[in-house]
C-alpha cells in the first residue's frame, strides 16, 4: 500500500464511521485525487495510479470494515469525476483511468469468486 493509498483509506474509514453522505464522500474523493494529480509530475501512470489506489482502498474497506459495496462505486466515480474535471493534461487520460478502476475490480472479483459482491460490482463500474 503507498502513502496516496494510506491517506485515502484512513479518510474514507473517517468518513464512513461519522456518517457522512454518498455526496460528501465522492467529493471527498474527487478532491483528494485532485490534489494527488496536482504534486506532480503529471502522466498517465500517475493519474492512473491514483484511481488504482483509491479503489483499492474502497475494496480494502468492504472487505475489512464490512462497508457497503456501494462505496466502492461512490470511490469509483468520484475519482474518475477527478481525473475527467481536471481538465487539461489528465482529462485525456480519462479511458485509461477507467480502464485502471475496472482491472481493480476485476482484481477483487477473481481474488473473491465466491462473493457476488465483486461481480456485481464490476458490473456497475463507470465506463467512460
Amino acid at each position: 500500500m503507498n502513502a496516496f493509498e494510506e491517506t485515502m483509506t484512513a479518510e474514507l474509514t473517517g468518513l464512513l464511521r461519522a456518517g457522512v453522505p454518498v455526496r460528501g464522500v465522492r467529493l471527498t474523493v474527487r478532491e483528494l485525487v485532485v490534489t494527488r494529480i496536482e504534486r506532480g509530475p503529471l502522466d498517465a501512470r500517475e493519474v492512473t495510479e491514483a484511481v488504482e489506489a483509491a479503489v483499492r482502498a474502497a475494496c480494502r474497506l468492504v472487505r475489512d470494515l464490512d462497508a457497503p459495496p456501494e462505496v466502492v462505486e461512490t470511490v469509483c466515480r468520484g475519482a474518475l469525476e477527478a481525473v475527467r474535471g481536471h481538465g487539461g493534461e489528465s482529462a485525456r487520460w480519462l479511458g485509461e483511468a477507467a480502464e485502471a478502476a475496472l482491472a481493480v475490480l476485476e482484481a477483487q472479483a477473481h481474488e473473491y469468486i465466491d462473493e457476488r459482491t465483486w461481480g456485481w460490482l464490476v458490473g456497475r463500474a463507470p465506463r467512460w
